[in-house]
């Protein structure tokens, strides 16, 4: 039974409680349990927010990576640039083959067995390792302004994983601390006002139960003082 049922479970209305000893130690009882599960949630929020922070220190350094590569790219194409003339490398680029590719998403088992996407070029996508232009006919620097984008193409793919998963760890935490107002603000004093109610219920019959034994004891004095 998962924790969202234990939750149903818990919940109790006043007009179906029945004021006996049972039933007030059945309450403590499912009181324990949501205080427990209070305890769980809490702890698996804590899990959830070590490993979101720990995606989110990946950010900047990713991001960084992914502007080097790209202004490194783009600075090696000037240069390829300047040193086969502008027609050039327009001519390389009507010949050179394009790119097509895609991206291939999976999952992978996270925190707390939290499904996590994963993403990587689909496998379509392999002939983009290979030269595009033919490497005699072009300069160096166009090459490795080539690898250069390849390699920024991958720290995106990476940044675009992580932010994924973080989405899902976020609304993994949404349902969690749903569940935690829900317990502490509603069935916890639905649970402590059904206790109460059936603690008066019996401290006023004990009252009553005593009372009615006073009475009886009295009456069985005054019979005794009568047959004397």
């Amino acid at each position: 039974m998962g924790i969202g049922t234990w939750i149903i479970t818990l919940s109790v209305e006043l007009a179906s409680i029945h004021p006996t000893r049972l039933e007030l130690l059945r309450l403590r009882r499912r009181k324990a349990m949501a205080e427990g599960i209070i305890d769980i949630l809490k702890k698996d929020l804590d899990a959830l927010t070590v490993t979101l922070f720990d995606f989110v220190k990946e950010i900047p350094s990713l991001r960084s990576q992914i502007q080097e590569s790209l202004r490194e790219a783009y600075d090696l194409f000037i240069e390829a640039k300047m040193i086969t003339g502008s027609r050039k490398i327009e001519e390389i680029s009507l010949v050179a083959q394009p790119i097509d590719f895609d991206i291939n998403v999976g999952t992978k088992s996270g925190v707390l067995g939290i499904s996590l996407p994963t993403f990587q070029l689909a496998q379509e996508a392999a002939h983009i390792l290979e030269p595009r232009f033919s490497i005699l006919d072009t300069p160096a620097k166009l090459d490795e302004s080539v690898l250069k984008t390849k390699i920024a193409l991958s720290h995106i793919i990476k940044l675009a994983e992580i932010e994924a998963s973080m989405r899902e760890i976020l609304d993994v935490m949404a349902v969690k601390k749903r569940q935690i107002n829900r317990i502490q603000y509603k069935i916890l004093p639905q649970l402590d006002a059904a206790i109460r109610y059936i603690e008066l219920i019996l401290e006023e019959t004990e009252r009553q139960d005593a009372l009615r034994v006073r009475v009886l004891q009295r009456k069985r004095k005054e019979r005794a003082l009568k047959s004397t």
